[in-house]
């Protein structure tokens, strides 16, 4: 069975939506992307994690490409991705990444939602 493994939240300020988070909701930065405009994310106890995505100066709101999608953690990338393909499901080629470090592929639900399957050597906050 495929968990959440974390939602996404675009930011004008980064740094300082970070440290809400982590002053209001005792959240931890696991993650910092070091980018510019920089990058988060953030997990609670339990491991469920927040990413905030830094919005490039002079872009408005939030661009659905990079946010607003549902991520579902699977144990085995593969057979998630056979398995959504014989569905019919189409990923994004662009975005697809499979190395030994990380495994992703973001694709629409049939609503048109943004939606991510990953596999990560480590999970966030462990």
């Amino acid at each position: 069975m495929s968990t959440i493994e974390h939602v996404a939240i675009y930011a004008a300020d980064a740094p300082r939506l970070k440290d809400f988070y982590v002053d209001a909701f005792g959240m931890k930065v696991v993650f910092e992307s070091g980018g510019d405009p920089p990058g988060y994310f953030l997990t609670d106890d339990r491991g469920f994690a927040v990413e905030i995505i830094g919005r490039p100066a002079g872009q408005s709101g939030a661009n659905q490409r990079w946010v607003c999608h549902l991520a579902f953690w699977v144990d085995d990338f593969r057979a998630a991705l056979a398995a959504l393909e014989r569905r019919g499901i189409t990923f994004e080629a662009d975005t697809f990444v499979d190395n030994d470090d990380l495994q992703t592929a973001f694709f629409n639900d049939p609503e048109g939602n943004r939606l991510q399957i990953v596999r990560r050597k480590k999970r966030l906050g462990a």
